[in-house]
C-alpha cells in the first residue's frame, strides 16, 4: 500500500510557463499536476468525481437486505394449519389459534418442545419472508443465531475481500478492481432471486461483502486520487451523505416488492445501474506512474485534461525516470514498517488506539443498522429515521472538526453517544409505539456516524505517510470484527438479558474512546 504515497515527479509544462519551467527544471508532484487540472475543471470534470459516489446509493438495499427480506412474523400475525396434525391440535384446544406458534409447546419425551413446525402453518403476510422459510424466526435452538449470521457473514466477506484488494489495486489497477468487485456483487446479490436454501443465502450473502469492498475500495481511491489533497475530506464526507439518500431508495423497494426473493432481483438492478459509472471512469494516472507505465499514464492525463480548460501541454511532460523519492516518503517493506513501530512507542499506542476507535464505531454503527427492527415500531420508519440521522451527521462533521478540531469533535460525539445509550436503558413509553429507546437510540446513532466518518479522516492525518497502508488495514480489520459483532447485540443479547446490559455495554465501549481521544 506504499506505492499509494510516493512522491512521482513530473516535468510539467505549461504554455504560459514553459520557456521559465525549462530554466528553472520546475518539477511539480503528482498531487499538484491534478490539483492544476481540478481547478481547471468543467461540469464533465465534476460529473465525473460525482458518478463515482453514486454506487452509495445502492449500499442500504443491499448491504441491509437480510432485515428488510427476513422480517420476523409477530403475535399479531394471522396464521393458518395447513396439515392434519396442526388442526387436530387445534380442534383439542380452539385458544390456540389466538397464540403464536412459537409459544404453542408441550413435553415430548420429558424435554419441553414446540408442538407445531414451521410446515405445519402458513402465516398471512403483506411479504414473504426467508425467515419464514428458513424456520429463522423462533427463538428457541441455535435459529436466532443463524439468522443473524446471515447479516454478519458479510463482514467476513468483506475481510477476506479486503486482504486480496489490497493486492488486486497495486497489481492490476482501481478501475479493473472496482469492476470486478461489481460483477462479484451484482451476480452474488442476482443469485438470490433464486435461493432456496439457507445455506445457499450464507454463501450468497459472503461473496457480497467480497464484492462490496473490492467495489467500494477501488471507487474511493479512484475518487480521491482524481481529487487534490485539499478535499479528500469532503470526498469521504460526500460517500456518507450518498450512503445516507440510500436509505429511501432501500425502503421504496423494499416496501414496494412483497416477494422476499424479488427484493434480491430489484436490488441487484439498482446496484448495477448506480454502479455503473465505474465503467466510465478514468483510471489513476498515479497507479500507471508507480507501474512505470508512462504511456498510459500520459493517456490517463490527456483523458482528465480532456474535462478542464487547464493549459497544460502533455505532450510535453516528462517522466523522468520516476521516481526520485524523498528519502522521508520512500517505500518500505511490511517487515520495516513493523520495526518503526516497535521503536515509536507513541506511534505503537496511536495506532491501537485507532484500532480500537475502528472496532468500536463498527460495532455502533452496524449494530443500530442491523437491529432497528428491535427498536421502533415501524422498520420502514426505522431506516428513513436513520437515514435522516446519517444525513446531517455527515453534513455537520466536517464543520464541526473545522470548527473545534479532531481531538474535541471526537471527544464530545463519542461522550454524546455514552450519554444517549445510558438514557436509552429506561422503559417509558411516549406514545404511538414510540419509547425513550427509540429516541435516544437515533440520536445515539447521529453521534457514532458522526465519529465513523471522522475516525477515519483522523486515521488518515495521524498515520504516517509511510505507514499510512499498514495502519488502515489495521484498522479496518478490526472494524470488519466490530461489524460482525454488532448485529448480535440487538438481535441476539438484547432478546435474553435485561436492555441495561447491551446499552451498558455500549456506553462503557464509548465512554472508552472518548478517554482515548485524549491521547490522540
Amino acid at each position: 500500500m506504499g506505492s499509494y504515497h510516493e512522491e512521482l515527479e513530473l516535468d510539467v509544462l505549461t504554455k504560459e510557463t514553459s520557456e521559465f519551467i525549462t530554466k528553472t527544471e520546475d518539477c511539480l508532484s503528482i498531487d499538484d499536476l491534478v490539483d492544476k487540472l481540478f481547478h481547471g475543471r468543467t461540469w464533465r470534470y465534476a460529473l465525473l468525481l460525482t458518478s463515482l459516489h453514486f454506487l452509495w446509493l445502492a449500499v442500504p438495499a443491499h448491504l441491509y437486505i437480510t432485515v428488510y427480506a427476513g422480517i420476523d412474523p409477530t403475535p399479531e400475525n394471522p396464521w393458518r394449519c395447513v396439515t392434519q396434525t396442526c388442526k387436530d391440535l387445534v380442534l383439542k384446544n380452539s385458544s390456540l389459534t389466538e397464540m403464536f406458534p412459537c409459544q404453542i409447546t408441550g413435553i415430548v419425551n420429558g424435554t419441553e418442545k414446540r408442538l407445531l413446525q414451521n410446515s405445519d402453518i402458513e402465516w398471512d403476510l403483506n411479504h414473504t419472508s426467508f425467515s419464514i422459510e428458513f424456520d429463522l424466526y423462533c427463538d428457541d435452538g441455535d435459529r436466532r443465531s443463524k439468522k443473524t449470521l446471515l447479516s454478519s457473514i458479510f463482514f467476513v466477506g468483506s475481510l477476506i475481500g479486503l486482504i486480496f484488494g489490497g493486492y488486486l489495486i497495486d497489481h492490476i489497477g482501481r478501475k479493473k478492481t472496482a469492476i470486478l468487485g461489481y460483477i462479484v456483487l451484482c451476480v452474488a446479490v442476482f443469485t438470490g432471486t433464486l435461493c432456496r436454501q439457507y445455506i445457499h443465502l450464507l454463501i450468497i450473502r459472503f461473496f457480497q461483502g467480497i464484492g462490496f469492498i473490492l467495489l467500494v475500495t477501488g471507487m474511493i481511491i479512484l475518487a480521491q486520487e482524481l481529487s487534490p489533497k485539499e478535499y479528500r475530506n469532503y470526498i469521504i464526507g460526500l460517500f456518507g451523505v450518498f450512503a445516507a439518500l440510500g436509505h429511501p431508495v432501500a425502503v421504496g423497494l423494499n416496501y414496494f416488492i412483497p416477494d422476499w426473493n424479488f427484493k434480491f432481483l430489484g436490488t441487484s438492478l439498482i446496484i448495477a445501474i448506480a454502479s455503473s459509472p465505474v465503467f466510465a471512469s478514468i483510471e489513476s494516472p498515479r497507479y500507471y506512474l508507480v507501474k512505470k507505465d508512462f504511456d498510459s499514464a500520459k493517456m490517463s492525463l490527456k483523458s482528465l485534461a480532456s474535462l478542464t480548460t487547464a493549459d497544460l501541454e502533455l505532450d510535453r511532460i516528462k517522466l523522468a525516470n520516476l521516481l526520485n523519492v524523498s528519502s522521508k516518503l520512500r517505500e518500505q517493506t511490511l517487515k520495516q514498517q513493523l520495526k518503526d513501530l516497535r521503536d515509536n512507542p507513541t506511534m505503537i499506542l496511536e495506532t491501537l488506539i485507532l484500532m480500537f476507535f475502528w472496532f468500536c464505531v463498527g460495532l455502533f454503527f452496524f449494530g443500530f443498522n442491523f437491529g432497528w427492527e428491535q427498536i421502533f415500531p415501524n422498520i420502514y420508519l426505522g431506516y428513513l429515521m436513520a437515514g435522516v440521522g446519517e444525513l446531517l451527521s455527515m453534513i455537520f462533521i466536517i464543520s464541526v472538526i473545522e470548527l473545534i478540531g479532531r481531538r474535541r469533535a471526537h471527544i464530545a460525539g463519542f461522550a454524546g453517544a455514552m450519554i444517549s445509550f445510558l438514557l436509552a436503558i429506561p422503559e417509558v413509553e411516549l406514545g404511538g409505539q414510540w419509547t425513550l429507546e427509540s429516541i435516544f437510540c437515533l440520536i445515539g446513532f447521529m453521534f457514532v456516524s458522526g465519529c465513523f466518518s471522522g475516525v477515519y479522516l483522523w486515521t488518515g492525518e495521524l498515520a504516517p505517510t509511510s505507514h499510512q497502508g499498514i495502519v488502515f488495514c489495521a484498522c479496518s480489520s478490526l472494524a470488519r470484527f466490530g461489524s460482525f459483532t454488532g448485529p448480535y447485540i440487538f438481535n441476539n443479547l438484547a432478546p435474553v438479558t435485561h436492555k441495561a446490559v447491551p446499552f451498558g455495554i455500549l456506553a462503557l465501549l464509548a465512554a472508552l474512546c472518548a478517554v482515548g481521544s485524549f491521547f490522540l
